[in-house]
């Protein structure tokens, strides 16, 4: 949890309530309403430990890559000129 805390403080809190949204979805776990005190810790901790290794990996990730790129962890095709990267070099 406190290697979790210390990654999100890296990035904007916006970018990782996606990430920690993204991954409860994933995990087939209910919403929660967010503006709960202490509603961030009860979202993490009811997480499987493998999901929050990939959400700390993910939001150390985010960390590094002050730009924003997303490299697939929204699970959105990435897209230039209209087309979708596979498509345009397939």
């Amino acid at each position: 949890m406190d290697q979790i805390r210390v990654a999100s403080q890296r990035i904007d809190q916006a970018r990782f309530l996606e990430l920690l949204r993204w991954h409860r979805v994933v995990a087939g776990l209910p919403e929660l309403d967010w503006s709960q005190p202490g509603v961030y810790t009860q979202a993490v901790t009811e997480l499987t430990p493998e999901r929050a290794a990939e959400l700390l990996r993910d939001a150390q990730r985010a960390g590094r890559d002050l730009r924003g790129h997303r490299r697939g962890a929204d699970g959105k095709p990435q897209f230039r000129q209209g087309r979708t990267l596979r498509d345009r070099f397939s």
